[in-house]
């Protein structure tokens, strides 16, 4: 046999292999009684790890407080201000 044949066999075999350990998987998933708590778990993770993902590569947005010292700061002191 030629090395490409026996090449693609080993990566179908590899591939068959990976489908049956998947289907293995989600039979036992579907098995289990707690699927619904499961899957509110899996959901809460989910959205944490979107929340922080968004914190960690989105810009901040300013603080509110910081903002209007800031604006009150550029205006400056007029010659009515103490």
């Amino acid at each position: 046999m030629s090395d490409p044949v026996l090449i693609a066999a080993g990566a179908a075999d590899l591939v068959v292999e990976g489908v049956g350990t998947a289907l293995r998987r989600a039979g036992a998933l579907l098995g289990r009684s707690d699927l619904a708590a499961l899957a509110r778990d899996g959901r809460e993770e989910l959205r944490q790890r979107g929340s922080l993902a968004l914190r960690r590569h989105a810009p901040t947005t300013e603080s509110h407080l910081e903002l209007l010292a800031r604006r009150a700061a550029s205006r400056g002191s007029g010659p009515g201000d103490v």
